[in-house]
């Protein structure tokens, strides 16, 4: 089914996900005497120690969250060794279970087994992150990696604190804009990171001041990017003197909040501001103007006696809006403004500790202009939740359920003018998702990990109401207003060693959709007023339609990391990351569209005091499962080889403290032509990752 691209790889890495699974466990029972006869004990300046209750990236090798802790959490060194990237796709990309979509360097969305756009819900601060990115692939998320101080992924029952409807799960994002507990003194950070391959400067601070009663948030950041280099091997259409044309970027934005706290209560609001001016690859005359504000309100009452511990309200308020301009003139603009409100409580009932609440979401959606395939629409979501963890003896257990009440209006022709809109129309939904999640510790450093999740989630206002011609997939999209709602069951079973700072998980998940909504090929086209007319024409638009389908996704994931050598100060680790995965419409049994093939990472990391250096070599496989209408057809595979060498040091004015780190990496050393299994067919074959490049990186801790 799959094959490497490269020499000796070919043909032979035919792994299927059980074989994966044996794998990995291979690769642990002959590595872990080893790292078990090793009694290093981690530093906390060469990683980030790790206890069982959260998973964090350790430079980078990841483990299996336990039910009542996020799945996967990024701070501190390893997020910094990321905030290279200019998307949130991009800076998840890679990790255990994630890639992006990749719709170029500049729009970039995160995926998760599989599953993008509205599967995955993306959160700022605790609420909805309002934008445009889940509707075209060309879009990005406002979301710059440069103002984040921590990335959560939230699957199972932790993710229906936020949605019901992220099947894949919740990225939450943080940038510590308001403060809940009290600030003392003045701390912050400043960094400075250059890219070579994507001729990209970043620079970013940010500084928390607060005298035990009053605290004060900055933060601010600025990215600009060339058209970013083509590896050597490129000779696509889109080379334009040994670069991807139209690809550069620039951005800029920042934060200022305030709070006030106290032992017992804090309360706070900031307001933050993104811009982002983008080329868009597929149309050298295309360029995206991008703005986005949010206003964040948040307060907290804790130690509450009775029943009721602890309240928290959050809110926000955000007015997005991008112009497509062509020849730099606006051809359409989309505008996203909405309201989220969410109060939620923590009690202790049955001996778990509960949160619960109540959510409320409302935004208003326009694309107004020559290229606008959809009408205005309303969205109005309404949904309650109850999340309860605990643990009783050798067990940890977590059990959730969210209900929602979604309402999705379309103006119809009344707003833009276009007949083809129809008359107004509204309908209406009524979710409900459920989980629990258990892990058991029959050993010291062992535990086996179950979840069981039944997810629902309300059809999107543009699978309901597209019609029109949409630049970005290069076909003409029609929703569907009899959608009914989306369904999925999912089992998953992990197991999960963990040994000072050695570590090793395994992961298998199924997923089965009763109504999986996917824009799928009619074999009929149109042109771009809608007509009917034959695919033989030069100007037909082949006709793609939002349907719901069943469908199957299933996979492993497995990640490791293990101490080899222990000699004089110098240690060796091995860190392995693999996962592979598989999507098919079980209605027509093709399969799904845009899903990664098999992939695995070995490195080999080597730490000496506040040194480290790191040599990893990614691998994917040839996608071969591509649907019929995938005009790019398959995806070669691809061996890569990435180096990194990092310095961490202590500055006199934070005695005991990590003060910063410096760090100078090269990607692509041999100059490989990559393309994106994830990417849309109009858009991969003229997009690939780039060729070979140098960067670096300097941040100050205070």
């Amino acid at each position: 089914m799959y094959s490497f691209s490269r020499s000796n790889f070919n043909q032979h890495a035919a792994f299927s996900s059980a074989g994966l699974f044996c794998f990995g466990m291979a690769l642990f029972f002959t590595v872990a005497p080893a790292a078990i006869a090793d009694d290093r004990v981690d530093s906390s300046i060469n990683g980030k120690t790790t206890d069982l209750g959260e998973i964090a990236i350790q430079a980078p090798a990841t483990v299996i969250g336990m039910p009542s802790a996020p799945t996967m959490v990024l701070d501190g060194p390893a997020l910094f060794e990321r905030q290279g990237a200019s998307t949130l796709g991009g800076l998840l990309d890679g990790l255990p279970g994630l890639s992006s979509t990749w719709y170029g360097p500049n729009s970039n969305r995160p995926v998760i087994r599989g599953l993008d756009a509205h599967r995955v819900g993306i959160f700022s601060n605790g609420l909805p992150a309002l934008d445009a990115s889940a509707v075209s692939y060309d879009h990005n998320a406002p979301v710059n990696p440069l103002s984040l101080d921590r990335v959560e992924i939230l699957r199972g029952p932790k993710a229906l604190l936020y949605s019901g409807g992220a099947a894949g799960g919740v990225i939450k994002t943080d940038n510590s804009a308001i403060a809940m507990q009290p600030v003392e003194g003045i701390s912050g950070r400043a960094q400075l990171q250059g890219d070579t391959g994507y001729g990209r400067t970043s620079s970013a601070a940010s500084v928390d001041a607060g005298n035990g009663f009053y605290a004060l948030h900055l933060d601010g950041f600025l990215q600009n990017s060339g058209n970013y280099n083509a590896p050597d091997g490129y000779t696509g259409p889109s080379l334009d003197g040994g670069k991807i044309r139209n690809s550069a970027d620039r951005q800029r934005g920042g934060t200022v909040g305030f709070s006030l706290t106290g032992t017992d209560s804090s309360i706070g609001f900031s307001i933050g501001q993104s811009r982002d001016y983008y080329g868009v690859i597929v149309d050298p005359a295309t360029r995206i103007d991008m703005r986005s504000t949010q206003y964040d309100f948040k307060a907290q009452q804790r130690n509450l006696p009775g029943f009721v511990q602890q309240v928290t309200l959050e809110a926000n308020h955000t007015d997005y809006q991008h112009q497509e301009l062509d020849d730099g003139v606006p051809a359409t603009t989309f505008k996203n403004k909405g309201n989220s409100l969410r109060l939620a409580l923590q009690s202790e009932l049955m001996g778990l500790n509960w949160q619960y609440g109540l959510q409320y979401s409302q935004f208003d959606f326009s694309a107004l202009g020559d290229e606008g395939f959809l009408p205005k629409t309303h969205t109005r979501n309404i949904g309650g939740f109850a999340v309860g963890d605990g643990t009783r003896g050798a067990w940890s257990y977590s059990v959730g359920a969210r209900v929602e009440r979604v309402r999705v209006q379309s103006d119809g022709a009344g707003t833009t003018g276009v007949d083809r809109f129809g008359t107004p129309d509204s309908t209406t939904f009524t979710p409900a998702s459920a989980s629990l999640s258990l892990a058991y510790q029959f050993l010291p450093q062992w535990h086996v990990i179950g979840q069981l999740s039944h997810n629902e989630r309300a059809p999107a206002f543009d699978e309901l109401y597209a019609n029109g011609p949409h630049d970005a997939t290069g076909a003409y999209e029609l929703g569907n207003a009899n959608l009914k709602t989306e369904r999925s069951n999912t089992v998953e079973v992990g197991l999960r060693w963990q040994h000072e700072k050695a570590q090793f998980s395994t992961t298998a998940y199924l997923s089965d959709y009763q109504n999986y909504i996917g824009l799928l090929g009619t074999d009929r086209c149109r042109d771009e007023d809608g007509g009917a007319i034959s695919c033989t024409n030069a100007d037909a638009l082949p006709e793609y339609d939002y349907s719901g389908v069943r469908a199957r996704i299933y996979g492993v994931e497995l990640s490791g990391l293990w101490p080899v050598l222990s000699h004089q100060g110098h240690a060796i680790d091995v860190r392995v990351v693999a996962d592979v995965l598989h999507a098919q419409n079980r209605s027509d049994g093709e399969p799904l569209p845009r899903i990664a093939p098999l992939t695995v990472t070995p490195a080999l990391q080597w730490h000496y005091g506040l040194w480290s250096a790191q040599l990893e070599v990614p691998m994917a496989a040839r996608q071969t499962r591509v649907p019929a209408t995938d005009s790019a057809g398959e995806t070669p595979g691809y061996v890569m080889v990435n180096a990194r060498l990092t310095r961490q040091f202590t500055p006199p004015f934070g005695e005991g403290r990590v003060g910063g780190q410096w760090y100078v990496a090269l990607s692509n050393l041999t100059d490989r032509t990559v393309y994106s299994a994830n990417s849309i067919d109009t858009l991969r074959l003229l997009a690939p990752k780039p060729g070979r490049s140098l960067s670096a990186g300097v941040q100050l801790l205070f």
